[in-house]
């Protein structure tokens, strides 16, 4: 079929201007279409070196919690020891991409998932949100954020094979290169279902079904957008480097579900993680009269709610709970996920520093129900602080986005207090980098 139109810019890329062309040629994101020539050879070759960061990272990690996975050329996912390899030889600082590939995997070709993209690499995650910022203002941000995978490799064909991504999830794709990559589009779904069967979702077995594809040839600097509900599977020409940012809105039921799970990460003593439990621990047949249900209160007591929330009916608590998230996306520049803290110990300041706010990102806060506490949102991670209006005040200062001395902000705060307390507040906002040290 005929490849999907492309647009070669006309205005400066990413601009609002470039973006008001975008939700038009895409008829807003509801149609696969490429933009030609949005990124610089500058700009690739910096992400590209971001990303090697990424690897080192998640070298000396060691773990695929945070969602990385490598396929080998049978779609395979790899193994512990595998992993382990991977691990132990991590790109070295002067290597490049494509150097440091052929040193691991040889004439391989293999795959690599990296999700949570936005929480390993502070520059990679600023510049897509300095980019993707006039959008947002334009559509608003999603209601569960954004997230970004990275998709790397020389692989014949997207591991996953022919398939449909979650419900609520459209896609932003950024090419890095150096080699271009395909994507074949099945836009009626109905039609490929049919033909598929019961293998359209993850189906690898895709080049019978290719002469009813679309296809979109996209290059390095290019940026691809495609809607939720769209058949798909990539193929690539040699090494290459995309970040797909999705856009997360859900269902209802979906979302509600949500919700719970968030309730459950707070608010439940060991959250969800049921590993290394006291078998004392566990429960005995309720021997109580049918009507009786006091045998689960020392059950519920697991829950450890806030004070805030003791008179909040059970809906009550979970609009607090979509309160603090819209909280901690705004927060992140819409990004769902937050960066690591610094250590305690890269997280000391001096009086003699000074200090700028982290932008595109905002340092937000509010007043918990009972007006007690200050909550204060940095880049998703949240704070919680006793309440003082001069907090607010020298929150306010940071906020203004200009360079800042820290005595400057420290006369912000109550006479009184020494200047040891202000430090430490700033402290937490520089360990979760909502501030930088420019000096």
């Amino acid at each position: 079929m005929e490849s999907i139109k492309t647009l070669k810019k006309e205005t400066l890329s990413f601009s609002s201007k470039w973006w008001d062309d975008f939700l038009t040629v895409s008829k807003n994101m509801s149609k696969p279409s490429i933009f030609k020539d949005c990124l610089t050879k500058e700009e690739t070759f910096f992400m590209r070196k971001c990303i090697l960061e990424i690897f080192q990272d998640l070298a000396e990690l060691r773990t695929t919690r945070h969602g990385y996975r490598v396929y080998n050329d049978k779609a395979e996912e790899f193994d512990a020891q595998k992993m382990g390899y991977l691990y132990d030889n991590p790109p070295k600082n002067n290597e490049t991409l494509e150097e440091w590939w052929y040193r691991i995997f040889g004439e391989q070709n293999i795959g690599i998932l990296v999700y949570q993209g936005e929480r390993f690499n502070l520059k990679l995650s600023k510049l897509i949100a300095e980019k993707i910022e006039p959008l947002l203002i334009k559509t608003g941000i999603p209601v569960e954020g954004i997230s970004f995978t990275l998709f790397i490799g020389n692989y014949e064909s997207t591991p996953l094979g022919i398939h449909i991504d979650d419900p609520g999830k459209n896609v932003m794709h950024f090419h890095l290169g150096p080699g271009s990559k395909t994507i074949y589009t099945w836009e009626d779904a109905k039609t490929y279902k049919e033909m598929a069967g019961e293998n359209s979702q993850n189906n690898k077995d895709y080049k019978k079904y290719l002469p009813y594809a679309t296809k979109s040839t996209f290059s390095e600097g290019d940026f691809f957008t495609m809607p939720e509900d769209t058949f798909h599977i990539g193929t690539q020409e040699g090494l290459s480097i995309g970040i797909a940012c999705w856009r997360n809105n859900r269902s209802k039921h979906l979302f509600a579900d949500e919700l719970l799970n968030i309730l459950v990460r707070n608010y439940l003593k060991g959250g969800t993680d049921f590993l290394d439990r006291d078998p004392k621990l566990n429960l005995s047949p309720d021997t109580n009269p049918l009507k009786d249900a006091s045998f689960i209160s020392e059950t519920l007591d697991l829950y450890e709610f806030p004070k805030e929330y003791e008179h909040l009916t059970f809906k009550e608590i979970l609009k607090n709970i979509y309160r603090d998230l819209r909280y901690i996306i705004h927060s992140n520049a819409g990004f769902r996920t937050s960066p690591f803290p610094k250590s305690d110990e890269d997280s000391i300041l001096d009086k003699n520093d000074v200090l700028v706010q982290e932008t595109p990102f905002k340092i937000l806060y509010r007043e918990s129900n009972d007006k007690e506490k200050l909550f204060v949102y940095a880049r998703g991670h949240k704070l919680s602080l006793n309440n003082f209006d001069c907090i607010c005040s020298m929150i306010d200062q940071i906020n203004i986005g200009k360079k800042i001395e820290i005595p400057q902000l420290l006369k912000e705060l109550d006479p009184d207090w020494p200047d040891e307390v202000g430090l430490h507040i700033l402290g937490l906002l520089y360990q979760n980098h909502g501030i930088i040290k420019i000096n």
